[in-house]
């Protein structure tokens, strides 16, 4: 891709909110010709990559939101201390 072209490009897909795209467009452009992919699949690829890391920054974000006081994983839980039910 011409320097010119991408740096348009990239200006373009930041000015449309596609930040991930852009900051990705020369890695999957790479990718692409060396796979030879076909121009559907290198924007599948390009849209995958903005989607992904919006869900994972949609997560981040609703758990920052949330304001858990302490963030634990079931591996983490001390479940002798968990307080049981008799089961009747």
């Amino acid at each position: 891709m011409k320097a010119a072209t991408e740096i348009l490009l990239k200006e373009n897909l930041k000015s449309l909110n596609l930040s991930h795209m852009s900051a990705n467009l020369a890695s999957l452009v790479r990718q692409a010709r060396e796979n030879g992919s076909s121009h559907e699949e290198f924007l599948l690829a390009l849209s995958e990559v903005e989607l992904q890391m919006r869900a994972e920054n949609r997560l981040k974000r609703k758990l920052r939101e949330a304001k858990f006081p302490l963030l634990k994983t079931l591996e983490q839980f001390d479940y002798s201390s968990a307080v049981t039910t008799d089961r009747e």
